[in-house]
């Protein structure tokens, strides 16, 4: 009577690992497909499901009209009634989701024929489900499905809510998962086609269940009268790309499943055992690069007693894992400061992700979702930053580590062999340092210099100051400073925040 449940589960799981694999990255046309491949296939099945249910309920209105079953159907209808009225508006609403996150991505409903929309947009999905808070609001709405649902018949609560347990609320394990949110782990950053998948997987799973609720309260009023005309042979994959070493996971039934139906079911050249639900449910590891196939062939009895064969073939694409490893400020990793790093790996969430340093005396350390801090300490040509997902190596760059360069040393923001007022001269506090037009915000202190100028004389006075400020001394010299009188700073001494003191070119200014 009703279809049979799936291991949503696995097929949970390995729709996440895909999804959060593609966050930091360029999303292909082909990965893009392969999701409205798999959300085509939860259509399909959810219109077989519907019709299901749809056959039950009709199942009902006769069991009403028979004076030997009435009584029964009063008391298990209305119930019934109820789990489809609770799935219906749930339905909606998730319909609904839909519409706001295709509209969201340049959808337009009035343009007939045109149902085009930014299918690899990863920020609408993210504000109306994350941010404007829709996601914790289906959370909260699958919530209560499952507690009306439960609430319907506490007679039959321990099957009810084994098949309430179709709908898996939890948030898929990872490292940092104390701190994502269920709605952030299924709908931050994906693209618009992936969320509508996730959504259409949602629906399957109150489908499934309403059908199988419905079913279970027809059973309490008797047989079955009803005759299937059509048998659906129902295929089903975890994903359509994967990487090596994922599992692949292919669910095969018969709709309108019964028992009587004796289905046999090879996977892949081998017979599958069906389990207690009528679903073949076979697993295998990827290797082979590029698409491949695995044929399923579905032999049942009809409720005629002739033999029926369906043969379906699964496709999916086994993907080149790869990294993308990118310096964000410059080319060169500076010795003595924090390099920001940007990481990013296909074939898996950013909790699988390991990132490594080697060459330069450096060290990695990750600071967010693909974001890391590099930090070396000696010269190297070959400096490298090795990525791997699940202890398996996917990329690598190398780089160069050099000193951060040389400041300059100025008085006043005056440029050495300027020509400077004596009275701007005059203003000034000392000397300082600093590199023009470098990316990062380094801090330099000059330590020591010494300042020289001529005197109405003829003479040289000269004077050694420690820090970056005139000195008692030097501020005498620059007191008597002068028209046509030259000032000479050399010797000068600047510490950098890699901790290494450099010498300094010599200043020289004219004072006018």
């Amino acid at each position: 009577m009703a279809l049979p449940a799936e291991p949503r589960q696995k097929m949970i799981n390995l729709m996440y690992l895909v999804l959060t694999a593609m966050l930091a990255l360029n999303v292909s046309a082909e990965i893009l497909n392969a999701f409205k491949t798999v959300d085509r296939s939860l259509t399909t099945t959810n219109t077989t499901i519907n019709n299901s249910t749809g056959t039950i309920m009709a199942s009902f209105e006769e069991k009403m009209a028979e004076p030997e079953s009435r009584a029964k159907a009063e008391l298990w209808m209305p119930k019934a009634k109820q789990v489809v009225d609770a799935t219906t508006s749930l339905n909606a609403y998730i319909n609904g989701l839909k519409q706001d996150i295709l509209k969201g991505a340049g959808f337009d409903p009035a343009k007939n024929g045109d149902s085009t929309f930014k299918e690899d947009n990863q920020d609408v999905a993210t504000r109306i489900m994350v941010e404007e808070g829709k996601g914790k609001e289906l959370y909260s709405r699958l919530q209560q499905y499952k507690q009306q649902v439960a609430a319907v018949s506490p007679e039959l609560a321990n099957q009810v809510n084994g098949y309430l347990r179709q709908i898996d609320l939890s948030t898929p394990p990872s490292r940092n998962s104390s701190t994502r949110s269920w709605e952030g782990t299924y709908f931050h950053m994906v693209p618009t086609v992936a969320a509508i998948t996730m959504l259409s997987k949602f629906q399957n799973d109150i489908k499934t269940t309403e059908n199988r609720v419905v079913a279970l309260f027809h059973e309490q009023v008797g047989q079955v009268k009803v005759r299937f005309n059509q048998f659906a042979a129902i295929v089903g994959q975890s994903s359509n790309y994967l990487m090596p070493g994922q599992a692949l996971t292919i669910n095969a039934g018969v709709g309108a499943f019964s028992t009587e139906a004796k289905p046999t079911i090879q996977i892949g050249g081998a017979t599958v055992p069906i389990n207690e639900d009528g679903m073949a449910v076979y697993t295998t590891n990827v290797s082979n690069m590029g698409t491949n196939s695995v044929p399923v062939t579905i032999r049942y009895v009809d409720q005629d007693g002739n033999p029926k064969t369906i043969t379906k073939s699964i496709e999916y694409t086994v993907g080149q894992a790869n990294a993308s490893i990118a310096l964000d400020k410059m080319n060169v990793l500076y010795i003595g400061v924090d390099n920001p790093v940007t990481i990013a790996a296909s074939g898996g969430g950013d909790d699988k992700i390991q990132a490594t340093i080697t060459g330069g005396g450096g060290s990695l350390t990750r600071v967010g979702n693909g974001k890391y801090i590099a930090r070396v300490n000696s010269q190297s040509d070959d400096t490298r930053i090795s990525v791997s997902v699940d202890g398996k190596v996917v990329g690598a760059s190398t780089f160069r580590t050099r000193n951060i360069p040389d400041p300059i040393a100025e008085v006043g923001g005056f440029a050495s062999g300027s020509n400077v007022p004596a009275g701007a001269f005059k203003a000034q506090a000392g000397v300082a340092a600093y590199i023009k037009g470098f990316p990062f915000d380094l801090k330099y202190q000059v330590t020591s210099f010494t300042l020289a100028a001529d005197t109405d004389d003829g003479d040289i006075v000269s004077v050694n100051v420690s820090g970056n400020t005139w000195s008692s001394q030097a501020q005498n010299v620059i007191r008597g400073l002068s028209r046509d009188k030259v000032v000479t700073i050399d010797n000068i001494k600047a510490a950098g925040p890699d901790g290494r003191t450099r010498t300094l070119p010599s200043l020289v200014y004219y004072i006018k």
